[in-house]
């Protein structure tokens, strides 16, 4: 796969409750738009350019967009990480890394469409923060593309409640005995999980509501507010964290949006299998959907 030289430089933005993310500037010549990337959880930004240079976020960068690749709060350089004793909970994503980061991207190329690319985690967050109004200093992202997004709160994905039952009871007892959900040390990524976070995402679950902890903000019922063209990717193999029937399901909720939703397998965009919840962004192989991701924004923003 072929490297690709972007020009970049790392950024410190602070958002408006005081935490400082790190991001990476990857700049695009002939820019269409600018492009904000957010990871899943339990890993950190750099798997959203897997290798380094060749790509998701390369990818974008050399077909014109402009690209803010983010660790978000608590992750990568965004620290303090958990083991240092890094604490926050799923709002504060929504609320303040997400419109920190939008409103950065506006300001540093003004006049360019901006689109919001999260997979997983902050996908799910970003349509949390277009549908509650938490971008009240700047406009929302002009357009999304979620990939392997859906939430897990009990009943919209009742063939796979009790298997996720299971896994989140597990999550959350080793997040009790550690203080943290200690995420390299049972290889399943790079970055723990902060003990507020992780308790958010029980009550979504075994509550049945996914939204804030105030319970000022239903996020699911909010996300009939989300504007704009979204494109949602879900992986063929992909049996639990975000399984195509249950994306579809929770896709039908975006009633005032315009959504693409496409399943990915084994010969779609050059596939040689199909995809699961990682490979979407962290494979090489799947660098023929990257390409067709690049192709929709550009049309979008046209």
């Amino acid at each position: 796969m072929p490297v690709v030289t972007v020009p970049s430089d790392e950024l410190r933005i602070s958002t408006a409750d005081g935490w400082t993310l790190s991001v990476l500037h990857m700049q695009a010549a002939d820019p269409v738009g600018v492009a904000v990337l957010g990871h899943a959880m339990m890993v950190d930004r750099r798997s959203m350019d897997r290798p380094r240079g060749g790509g998701l976020a390369s990818t974008l960068a050399a077909n014109g967009w402009h690209v803010l690749l983010a660790d978000v709060r608590g992750h990568g350089a965004s620290g303090p990480i958990p083991e240092e004793g890094g604490n926050w909970g799923y709002d504060d994503v929504v609320f303040f890394d997400l419109p920190a980061l939008v409103a950065e991207a506006r300001r540093l190329h003004p006049g360019l469409p901006v689109a919001l690319l999260g997979h997983s985690l902050v996908g799910h967050m970003s349509m949390a923060a277009a549908g509650s109004g938490a971008y009240r200093e700047t406009p929302p992202p002009d357009l999304h593309v979620l990939i392997a997004v859906n939430t897990w709160a009990w009943g919209l994905d009742p063939a796979r409640d009790l298997l996720r039952a299971r896994d989140m009871a597990l999550f959350l007892l080793l997040t009790k005995v550690f203080g943290r959900f200690p995420s390299r040390l049972v290889r399943m990524g790079p970055a723990s999980e902060a003990r507020t976070y992780v308790g958010d995402l029980g009550r979504f679950l075994f509550s049945g509501v996914w939204g804030s902890a105030d319970a000022r903000h239903d996020y699911l019922r909010n996300l009939r507010h989300v504007r704009g063209p979204i494109l949602s990717l879900a992986g063929a193999a992909d049996a639990l964290m975000a399984h195509p029937e249950a994306v579809r399901t929770w896709n039908a909720h975006l009633t005032g949006a315009e959504v693409d939703f496409r399943v990915l397998g084994a010969g779609d965009y050059g596939l040689t299998k199909a995809p699961g919840h990682m490979e979407i962004v962290t494979d090489a192989g799947s660098r023929g959907v990257w390409e067709e991701i690049a192709r929709w924004m550009t049309a979008q923003a046209s």
